[in-house]
């Protein structure tokens, strides 16, 4: 929504931003850490001359004490000018109606996501063709703003990531020098360089800070008093202490620059011809050449230098550094794309390249509109710098939203209670000093002072460190690496703990149990072995979802180059044609040619699908009796089941008429083919650790992607789910028309189509959206809320309301496990998120406390496998040497 302006506000059209304002810098002496104070200077100086003329000796000495308190207001106020951004923006600037006079902007960012900042307005003439345009913008954060007049706000820096496929499969890259130009003086260079300040800068910052300024004034008191020795060696302690902070911040400055995208130089298509150029001079729009170089494994690895999509060809690349999977992923082409359908980058990552990822393998198209010089896969450049998926990670790291401090609420709370007994204490020394005639009275009111300063201990900041340093210490000893120690302290105030399912509480190593259903046969072997997206790598394995690799074992086919083979080889599956697995469609399906042997006829055409059970449903021309009870009966035992389904398509369609079918066309009245039943067993510490947790009192939590009857099973096993359960789901789910779809397409939905129901049906309670209705069921069942009701949920506002109160999210997708984090936190709960994988991020970043569960990536096992190798190579060498010898 855009927020229009309103007095000095301008209008903003971005979700990061609350608030921009509109200022104007005060010239010289204008200020107003200035201008006051040469007036108050000026009295105070009048005043005391006047007395030295009276020689009034004590009006004099209190002239020159109003001097000195007059200096140190100033000096009060310039630090508030680096202590605070809104003073700074109050004596510094003035507010201006009109955006022509602005020359600065006051920032307020969303909530969450940090605090205020003033920012210079820039204005850059950019070309458009024969035109000139003056664009206004500022940078926030490393990512930039510009003023849009059409709607008279300011938005984020647009790149071309959300125009339809058509239009990116006609992308022909900067055809001229005047194009590149232009684009470079919009998006700027491929880079996002961490900032690395000198030392002395990082030292004046720390001195400044208000903790500091305070502990130094503590000092100057004790000097007062005498105590010259213990004010100067805590002076050299605290600030030797704040030099050995800055140059661990530097260190870990150089680490997170170490992070950045090498530089390597990479084919672009520029002005109708390849040339080689640095991966910095990168522009949204370019057509480049990417895939691994050839020269075996000894070869450079080539890191992705931007966000891109992939034009033509296929490509496996190892996205851990983005996401912590150690599975590659399998990226392909948009050729086999509805032209006219938009890109949405959450739902295509499957075609799209990362910044910072790892090509491992590619496969060129030669059959490409624009061929490629090297051989490698066509792609368009969609993100640069501080906008690709690295660079916003890198992002994150450096403007965390909160950082823990020495004033946060416990030892806000804390100070004050220690406050009252100091105050106390300098009334009573005050009051009977006073009575003494012989007091000192200068030493009376110092005394007084010290008293209330010495609440605040000066070791204080140093004993926080040490605290927050003996816990990442505690930590790494037990293999758990914090990334931001500022979240430790929160992980000791953790309410609701939140859990994935597959691969985090359950084993990664899945187990086919059987192929049921009266519609098994050879065509559920073949669904297993063909419809799937495994990849055999140049060494000969076999990588991608453990589900898959599971079921292709199970079956005891033979795969290889996208075909498949039965064990008797009887029965030969050639791929045609793929239409990769969507967490959002929940199914997959292929386009294959089976030969068999023992049929004398012509070769089969045929799709093969799987899916979720209630996905899968709809696409049958034929529904068994059996079908839904036999789905539950394996559901509510905890196993994953996945349904199968094949149909066979006309024998006179050839290899070209295939492929431009669409999807809708080919995943019709298919047979079923038997459901495919997984078993997941609990890891071994899930269910004490739980339980443990439980025992303490903590809000235990599901969120997975898995099928509401298989999480809920999970969840009964490991103290999440303690009482009889009730599941929020759509009455005619299984129709599709949940989430507000049917086949005529987008509809409205309405609370009576929901209802609350048990596992085996046997209750259900209508859904009502008033807060009284959703706590009397609360109160009485643990809830449970698939993916499809909570997007309903959300539509009519009440998330809010109804998360907090559910203990299982089932078939949520990666967007909603991060919206139920957001949900909790904006609630006021504090988070933590535990799981593993690619769909588990979002959650992870949202939660105050984010416990990723990684194993070490398959590069580094092979490389780690190879060291071993050679090293008992290299041994045995040995032993054979000396035998010799």
């Amino acid at each position: 929504p855009i927020v229009p302006s309103k007095g000095g506000q301008l209008g903003i059209h971005s979700k990061e931003l609350r608030s921009v304002a509109a200022l104007k810098y005060r010239e010289g002496v204008c200020r107003l850490d200035i201008l006051p104070f040469i007036g108050l200077y000026l009295i105070a100086v009048g005043l005391a001359l006047n007395f030295a003329t009276q020689y009034d000796w004590f009006k004099f000495t209190i002239a020159c004490y109003g001097l000195g308190v007059c200096a140190f207001l100033q000096v009060l106020a310039m630090l508030f000018t680096h202590w605070s951004v809104g003073f700074k923006a109050f004596v510094s600037t003035v507010a201006v109606r009109d955006l022509e006079d602005a020359e600065a902007v006051l920032v307020t960012p969303a909530k969450h996501i940090g605090g205020k900042e003033l920012c210079p307005l820039d204005r850059r003439t950019l070309r458009e063709g024969l035109n000139e345009v003056v664009e206004v913008g500022f940078e926030f954060r490393k990512q930039r703003f510009i003023y849009n007049p059409e709607i008279a706000a300011f938005e984020k820096l647009k790149f071309p990531v959300h125009e339809t496929f058509e239009f990116y499969s006609k992308v022909t890259g900067h055809g001229t020098e005047q194009k590149a130009t232009a684009a470079f003086d919009k998006y700027g260079q491929n880079k996002f360089e961490v900032p690395l300040p000198p030392f002395n800068e990082l030292l004046k910052e720390h001195l400044l800070a208000p903790f500091f300024c305070f502990q130094v004034f503590c000092v100057f008191l004790w000097m007062l008093d005498e105590y010259w020795y213990y004010s100067l060696f805590t002076l050299f302690m605290l600030v030797t202490f704040e030099c050995t902070v800055v140059n661990q911040r530097l260190r870990n400055l150089k680490e997170l620059r170490s992070l950045q995208t090498p530089k390597q130089n990479i084919s672009v298509y520029r002005c109708g011809k390849w040339e080689l150029l640095p991966g910095e001079a990168l522009l949204p729009g370019d057509i480049i050449s990417i895939g691994r170089p050839s020269g075996g494994p000894a070869a450079d690895e080539k890191v992705v230098p931007a966000d891109c999509l992939l034009l033509a060809g296929s490509c496996i690349v190892e996205e851990a550094v983005l996401t912590g999977e150690s599975t590659p992923q399998w990226k392909v082409s948009i050729s086999d794309l509805d032209p006219k359908s938009q890109l949405n980058p959450k739902q295509d990552k499957n075609h799209m390249l990362f910044g910072g990822t790892k090509i491992l393998q590619h496969t060129g198209d030669k059959a490409a509109r624009i061929r490629t010089n090297d051989g490698g896969c066509l792609a368009v450049v969609l993100r640069t710098g501080f906008e690709t998926a690295q660079g916003r990670l890198m992002r994150t790291i450096m403007f965390s939203s909160e950082r823990v401090t020495a004033n946060s609420l416990e030892a806000g709370v804390f100070i004050l209670f220690l406050m009252v007994f100091a105050v106390a204490a300098a009334w009573y020394v005050m009051s009977h000093g006073l009575a003494d005639p012989n007091r000192d009275r200068f030493k009376l009111v110092l005394n007084c002072i010290m008293i209330i300063t010495s609440v605040i201990p000066p070791e204080l900041p140093m004993e926080l460190s040490m605290a927050v340093n003996a816990s990442l210490v505690a930590l790494a000893r037990k293999r758990v690496f914090c990334t931001e120690p500022f979240r430790i302290p929160y992980a000791g105030k953790v309410e609701v703990c939140c859990f994935d399912k597959t691969g985090t509480l359950t084993s990664d190593h899945l187990l086919l149990e059987d192929v049921v259903g009266s519609g098994k046969g050879a065509a559920s072997q073949q669904v297993m072995a063909a419809c799937h997206s495994l990849v055999i790598m140049e060494g000969g394995e076999l990588i991608g979802d453990p589900l898959e690799k599971a079921a292709l074992e199970a079956c005891e086919w033979h795969y290889a180059s996208d075909v498949a083979t039965s064990p008797d080889k009887g029965v030969r599956v050639t791929l045609l044609h793929r239409h990769h697995f969507s967490s959002h469609l929940k199914r997959m399906s292929v386009v294959v040619r089976v030969e068999d042997r023992q049929d004398a006829g012509p070769p089969t055409t045929r799709v093969l699908l799987k899916g979720a059970p209630e996905v899968v449903k709809q696409f049958l021309s034929h529904v068994p009796d059996d079908y839904e009870p036999l789905y539950r009966s394996y559901a509510t035992q905890g196993a994953r089941v996945i349904a199968l389904a094949y149909g066979d398509l006309s024998p006179e369609l050839d290899a070209a008429a295939l492929r431009a079918l669409s999807r809708e066309d080919t995943e019709r009245n298919l047979t079923w083919a038997g459901f495919a039943v997984f078993q997941c067993p609990l890891k071994e510490e899930s269910e004490p650790a739980l339980k443990a947790l439980a025992d303490s009192s903590h809000q235990l939590m599901m969120i997975t992607g898995d099928a509401p009857l298989t999480a809920c099973y999970a969840a009964s096993k490991v103290h999440i789910v303690t009482r009889e359960v009730l599941v929020l789901s759509h009455k005619e789910e299984e129709k599709g028309h949940a989430h507000g779809l049917d086949k005529a397409g987008p509809r409205v939905l309405h609370d009576s189509e929901y209802h609350w129901v048990s596992p085996d049906e046997a209750l259900s309670v209508p859904f009502s959206r008033q807060h009284d209705d959703l706590l009397r069921v609360a109160s009485r069942y643990d809830l449970a809320i698939s993916g499809d009701a909570l997007a309903y949920v959300e539509s009519i506002g009440i998330a809010p309301l109804v998360i907090p109160l559910c203990q299982v999210f089932a078939r949520v997708s990666p967007e909603q496990k991060e919206l139920v984090l957001v949900t909790l936190r904006g609630a006021g709960r504090v988070t933590l998120m535990c799981g593993d994988g690619t769909n588990d991020v979002g959650g992870l970043k949202a939660a105050h406390v984010g416990v990723a569960l990684l194993s070490a990536s398959e590069t580094m096992e092979k490389m780690m496998k190879a060291k071993a190798d050679s090293n008992k190579a290299g041994k045995d060498k040995d032993k054979g040497g000396d035998k010799g010898a």
